[in-house]
């Protein structure tokens, strides 16, 4: 009977998984998880540590007893690789103290992400604290329970999640960002600005422009490029990187390098998740999208293969969104800096606009950056921001922007209206009429 192992219990992993078992039920299916969770994803942990929640088990969509018993897949917890020989399709792992070696026919690498480790000095003090797995997550936030000063290194959607944890608990809150505004990788300087505004304007303390040069006292003092700062607990949130186990062939991103079908040109052996490079649909380059959604697709895919069931991966756009208190903000596609980069000539137009009727008492305004390129008339991104209707408006986006729409197809797009919760010129619909005039 064939053996399909999976490595990595995450999002991605159990996808795979889960897809062989229903295309394949009487193929063998084992998976192999370092951790005592599975199903799990990094994404709650600002909201664990925010107290939102506090049970760490709700950090899983499905238990590993479930999946065994409901799911017939032989799923292995603490069960860490650490050794694998490809040609020969084995691996060796240790579980339980005892080093085991497992044969394969086919093989899914779904080991995700892990954090960022800058070259600082001192890095590795005691209070310096890295925030990704969930298995992580209780110790964490026992370490920082008597913390009432944190400082948070790195501003992207991480940081800014964070800040919001730490501060709705009433600590002090500083959050030190190299950049000149926060997320400002994500997004254009106009909606990153006025995200930047509102943390302030809630008593977040940014040092923007800064770097960390030197971590001290084991992380209770740090040492910028612009003075010296006095902590209770540092928490790093400086980004992510693939985490590729074994010797697989990486891509321009660092990631695994797959096809379509989530084949590493390695014979019998596939890639899904964070670990995994895939296409941009909009500049036909390899990309690293390492979200949730783009996971389960990817181990829904590779697991569909596996099980002989042919499927391809078409590629990602580069969707996210998040929330600092109540503003949502989100971006996908290209921004403008991007789109130079890939060659595009871009042009892009901001607005900020009521969400619904004059006559209605208000819900507050959406502000909306719409990205084009000026040669082919193509629209390349979009980002959004506001207290409601976000994340619907950056969804719209997002398809149009996958199947190659124009500006012109955003603005005679049909969206709904209605006076109570829309106006009859939507902020997105009227971003695209600007460009139309570029």
């Amino acid at each position: 009977m064939p053996r399909a192992v999976v490595v990595g219990g995450g999002a991605a992993g159990m996808s795979a998984a889960s897809r062989v078992r229903r295309l394949q039920p009487s193929q063998e299916v084992v998976v192999l998880e370092a951790t005592s969770l599975v199903s799990h994803a990094p994404c709650g942990i600002p909201y664990f540590l925010e107290g939102v929640f506090s049970d760490p088990s709700l950090f899983m969509t499905y238990t590993p007893e479930f999946f065994r018993s409901k799911r017939n897949i032989d799923v292995r917890t603490g069960a860490a690789v650490l050794e694998a020989d490809l040609s020969a399709r084995k691996l060796w792992y240790a579980q339980d103290g005892f080093r085991q070696v497992l044969e394969y026919d086919a093989l899914i690498v779904a080991t995700g992400a892990r954090p960022v480790a800058p070259q600082i000095e001192g890095i590795s003090g005691d209070r310096v604290f890295f925030v990704h797995h969930p298995a992580k997550a209780q110790f964490v936030k026992n370490q920082l329970s008597g913390a009432s000063r944190i400082v948070i290194v790195g501003g992207g959607v991480l940081g800014v999640e964070l800040a919001e944890a730490f501060s709705a608990s009433g600590r002090k809150t500083i959050l030190v960002h190299r950049g000149p505004y926060v997320m400002s990788r994500a997004l254009d300087e106009s909606m990153g600005r006025e995200l930047t505004q509102r943390m302030v304007e809630a008593g977040i303390d940014l040092l923007l422009g800064r770097e960390v040069i030197e971590v001290r006292d084991g992380g209770r003092t740090l040492v910028t490029s612009e003075g010296t700062l006095e902590t209770d607990a540092t928490v790093m949130a400086v980004g992510i990187t693939p985490s590729v186990p074994f010797e697989l062939p990486k891509g321009k991103t660092g990631a695994v390098k797959t096809d379509q079908f989530m084949r590493t040109g390695i014979p019998g052996v596939y890639a899904a998740g964070d670990v995994a490079e895939s296409l941009n649909l909009i500049t036909g380059q390899p990309d690293w999208q390492p979200y949730a959604p783009v996971a389960n697709k990817m181990g829904f895919v590779a697991g569909s293969n596996v099980a002989g069931s042919e499927m391809r991966f078409p590629g990602v756009v580069g969707t996210l969104i998040t929330k600092f208190r109540d503003t949502y903000v989100g971006k996908t596609g290209l921004n403008v800096k991007e789109a130079e980069r890939f060659g595009f000539e871009p042009a892009s137009a901001f607005i900020r606009a009521p969400v619904r009727a004059h006559y209605f008492p208000s819900l507050g305004e959406v502000l909306v950056e719409l990205v084009g390129d000026q040669r082919s008339g193509r629209v390349l991104g979009g980002q959004v921001m506001g207290n409601v209707e976000v994340l619907g408006r950056l969804d719209f986006l997002a398809g149009l922007i996958a199947k190659g729409a124009s500006v012109q197809d955003v603005f005679f797009s049909e969206m709904g209206y209605m006076p109570a919760i829309a106006g009859v010129w939507d902020p997105v619909i009227i971003a695209a009429r600007q460009l139309l005039k570029a």
